[in-house]
């Protein structure tokens, strides 16, 4: 009796493993990976600053996926605070930096100037600097999307030309800011080093 029930899950078994299954990137016929500085100009408390920092990714296709990281601690904030027991009138640097996951969409990725467009969900911190002063701190969720052109410069180094806008939210311990004086429209300018499309096919 054992053996006819044996061999039937095995016939099952075997059955299951030979099936077609499918996947989400089954349908991928190319991939490749970049990396490289990011520089990008936006606002901050009304002053404009350039963030800089760098990233990278996995490419699938016209998609690719990946991590990047930016800040600036040029901009200041003037607001009046207790040192010592006194009221005291103070500028404070402000520290600003953000990492997380970047996901990007670039069209007709073989032609000389195409589409570029990023999305960038970050987390990161905001601190006040202040030689004497002991100052808060705020932790932040930065999301900022972006579309623009990419410029193919070689087979391996490309440069993309966006316009996006910075959301930024948490901002609450911060004398003088908020939300807003983080919020800002930005320009970016992204140079990607690496592999890209039909140079690193797998069919």
């Amino acid at each position: 009796m054992k053996y006819p029930i044996l061999f039937s899950l095995y016939f099952m078994a075997a059955t299951m493993l030979s099936a077609q299954h499918e996947a989400l990137f089954d349908d991928v016929s190319s991939f490749g990976a970049f990396g490289g500085p990011i520089l990008e100009f936006s606002s901050i408390n009304g002053q404009l600053v350039a963030d800089v920092g760098g990233g990278g990714a996995l490419i699938l296709d016209e998609f690719f996926i990946g991590g990047y990281g930016m800040g600036t601690d040029y901009p200041e904030v003037n607001f009046e605070t207790a040192i010592d027991g006194e009221l005291t009138q103070i500028d404070a640097d402000i520290d600003f930096g953000h990492g997380g996951l970047w996901f990007g969409y670039v069209r007709d990725i073989e032609q000389k100037m195409h589409l570029y467009s990023s999305l960038k969900v970050g987390w990161g911190r905001a601190d006040l600097e202040y030689d004497i002063a002991d100052l808060p701190s705020d932790r932040l969720f930065v999301l900022t999307p972006e579309i623009g052109i990419e410029l193919n410069m070689t087979k391996f180094f490309r440069i993309g030309l966006t316009g996006g806008y910075r959301i930024v939210n948490g901002v609450s311990r911060l004398p003088g800011l908020d939300n807003q004086d983080f919020s800002s429209p930005t320009v970016g300018i992204t140079f990607r080093f690496g592999g890209f499309g039909s140079y690193w096919d797998w069919d």
